[in-house]
């Protein structure tokens, strides 16, 4: 993600990474060319392939930034890390943008077995396709 004024835009992803167990997150801040291509797009629709201020920009632009992505297709060389911070652990979305109100999918990729009131959750799910 590029680093936008709205801390929670920037650290969006920590949230849904928590789901995952992880309980301490760090951000790697890391300065690329202008210039050089990367992918930038909606985590549920195809990414475009842009220049890497292009792709600041577009997610920038967005009313809503939930849920961009930004990938850089190459290693991060030591010498473009410029600050490596601790993240808030709240923030962000949980599920999806817009979550709020909407049962979660019970699906196994998005609710795996063992996660903490997933039977419940995949029940509901199950359930939903039998009414």
């Amino acid at each position: 993600m590029p680093v936008l004024p709205s801390y929670q835009m920037t650290y969006q992803w920590g949230r849904e990474l928590r789901r995952g167990g992880q309980r301490t997150f760090v951000a790697v801040h890391f300065r690329i060319p202008d210039d050089e291509m990367v992918w930038v797009g909606h985590y549920n629709s195809a990414p475009v392939r842009l220049a890497s201020a292009e792709a600041a920009a577009l997610v920038a632009e967005q009313a809503d930034a939930r849920g961009y992505e930004l990938f850089v297709p190459r290693p991060i060389q030591i010498r473009e890390i410029h600050r490596v911070r601790r993240v808030n652990q709240v923030t962000g979305w949980r599920y999806m943008p817009n979550a709020h109100g909407k049962p979660p999918c019970g699906c196994p990729v998005c609710v795996p077995p063992g996660q903490y009131g997933g039977a419940k959750i995949r029940k509901a799910y199950e359930d939903s396709f039998n009414s």
